[in-house]
């Protein structure tokens, strides 16, 4: 059974996910359709690369993922299918997939609109007249024919990456979640499994790293490494984010002896 998996900002009290799904099992009626989530920021580019990274890896191989966050629609981007070794993507060329291309070997090609996906696309709506389509035709089969001229440069986004010194790292917020659990980009491989660094985000300083949410004292800010092995800050029962008033691209540093 072909998988494909939605990841859009369109919410779900409207038709607009619902109509996308239509599409696709018109194309392809024994597609598992797979709602990674419809609850990504409007407009929110990094957000939604950000959660697409989080989970694509974990679906089987020759799984279609669909991320339409396109606040260009309309406009001179593109849309494009990213094929990696184990995944196709589809969605708009615009940043989007900026973690996956940084973490794979892959090649991009712009979609043929003209190949059959929509009598007239409309100009407000890809993802049901061009995305929706692209994909359904992926989930049967690589598709040649849906493709246009390959894309040497795609978009991506400027993620910054953390800076390390002889006893200090300095990263940045790059992700806050639904907990409010503040998400950096400072990778667990990072930090000295020897050390027990201290970790100060505007004017908060956090001792050590716990291993798990359970041992952070109450309604008090804590570090750990996530299940992204990334280092996190999190209050246990609340919201670091609203305790803490630290919001994405605020610096946090870390530092040992």
């Amino acid at each position: 059974m072909s998988i494909i998996t939605l990841c859009t900002d369109f919410g779900t009290s409207d038709s607009y996910a619902a109509s996308m799904k239509g599409v696709i099992l018109g194309i392809n009626p024994s597609v598992s359709i797979i709602d990674a989530t419809h609850d990504i920021p409007p407009h929110n580019i990094p957000f939604a690369a950000f959660v697409l990274n989080g989970y694509y890896r974990y679906f089987p191989k020759g799984t279609v993922h669909i991320a339409v966050v396109d606040p260009g629609v309309g406009g001179p981007r593109l849309g494009i299918v990213v094929k990696t070794k184990d995944h196709v993507f589809v969605g708009p060329d615009n940043g989007v997939f900026s973690y996956v291309l940084m973490d794979n070997p892959a090649q991009c090609y712009e979609i043929n609109t003209r190949q059959g996906l929509s009598s007239e696309p409309s100009a407000t709506f890809h993802g049901r007249d061009v995305f929706a389509p692209a994909a359904a035709r992926m989930s049967l089969g690589w598709d040649s024919s849906l493709l246009g001229a390959q894309i040497k440069r795609p978009v991506v986004l400027d993620i910054h990456k953390p800076r390390a010194g002889a006893s200090c790292i300095t990263g940045e917020v790059i992700h806050i979640d639904h907990f409010g659990n503040i998400i950096t980009n400072v990778h667990s491989d990072m930090i000295p499994a020897d050390k027990k660094p201290d970790i100060v985000v505007k004017r908060f300083k956090i001792k050590g790293i716990k291993d798990m949410y359970e041992q952070c004292a109450w309604n008090k800010p804590c570090a750990l490494i996530n299940s992204l092995n990334l280092l996190e800050i999190a209050v246990s029962s609340g919201s670091a984010h609203g305790k803490l008033g630290v919001n994405i691209g605020d610096k946090v540093k870390i530092t040992w002896e």
